[in-house]
């Protein structure tokens, strides 16, 4: 069997969550989502359990793990429910549930809580995937507000081109959510890892930092400002020096000048 050992280095993870929660200010969720991408979201979770301001997962399930776990921070469902019956786990297991779409919000406010529900209401800004439009939006957020089983809102919205600096989208995005929500108070959230280190002007209450929490930079290569989580090694069982413009792999579109190849 080829020996393999992939290795967490949680002081790395506690490293990029102080360095990112410096960088954005206010409030920061840990994005464990997909396991924490592999490195184990309830691992991950105990080891800022005394850093983080609460964490974010993408599916019912994976609160109901960390809940049962024993986290008792602030739990964000970043996609809600998927199903109305899921309100009766968000209420058991006190989760904050994204509504984005109308029959979520629908959902919510005809259901009877037993205590009120912090909601996080999300606006499609130009990723075009889940969210109210920004015409839209305001009606939604008045639904809520009104609803005696509401106790309060976070607006918020996600970056389709954050980690392309160039592109000019992420300021089409940000003009088309500060228009959507004027004149609606409560807390807002848009800054996910490449914002938080890159855009200053989407840092507002809470920021949601992904991928660089891991030490993976969302602009390629690498941030001397981060460091990896993730250390995967084996043994070498063979080698080879290649001649120059020797390709690599399938494809062959890896060509390198000069290399030592390992395998």
């Amino acid at each position: 069997m080829r020996p393999l050992n992939v290795q967490i280095r949680l002081g790395n993870l506690r490293h990029n969550y102080r360095i990112l929660k410096e960088m954005h200010g206010g409030k920061l969720l840990a994005v464990v989502k997909a396991d924490a991408y592999g490195h184990g979201a309830v691992r991950c979770a105990f080891a800022l359990a005394d850093l983080a301001d609460g964490f974010a997962v993408a599916t019912i399930d994976e609160g109901i793990r960390l809940r049962e776990s024993g986290i008792t921070h602030p739990i964000v469902l970043l996609e809600g429910v998927f199903e109305a019956s899921e309100y009766e786990a968000v209420e058991q297991y006190s989760l904050w549930p994204a509504v984005g779409n109308q029959w979520q919000l629908e959902a919510l406010l005809s259901r009877h809580w037993k205590k009120p529900v912090k909601v996080w209401l999300k606006m499609d800004s130009g990723m075009h995937r889940t969210g109210f439009f920004p015409h839209d939006y305001a009606s939604a957020y008045a639904a809520l507000k009104q609803s005696e089983y509401v106790d309060s809102i976070v607006k918020f919205s996600h970056f389709s081109c954050a980690d392309e600096p160039e592109s000019g989208m992420t300021e089409i995005q940000m003009e088309a959510f500060d228009l959507g929500t004027k004149g609606l108070e409560g807390e807002e959230s848009l800054a996910n890892s490449a914002a938080i280190l890159n855009i200053p002007e989407a840092r507002r209450d809470w920021g949601r930092a992904g991928l660089a929490l891991y030490g993976i930079s969302p602009f390629g290569g690498s941030d001397d400002r981060l460091k990896p989580v993730m250390r995967l090694s084996t043994r070498i069982f063979g080698e080879r020096v290649l001649q120059p413009h020797s390709p690599i792999g399938y494809g062959a579109t890896f060509i390198p000048v000069n290399l030592r190849a390992s395998v």
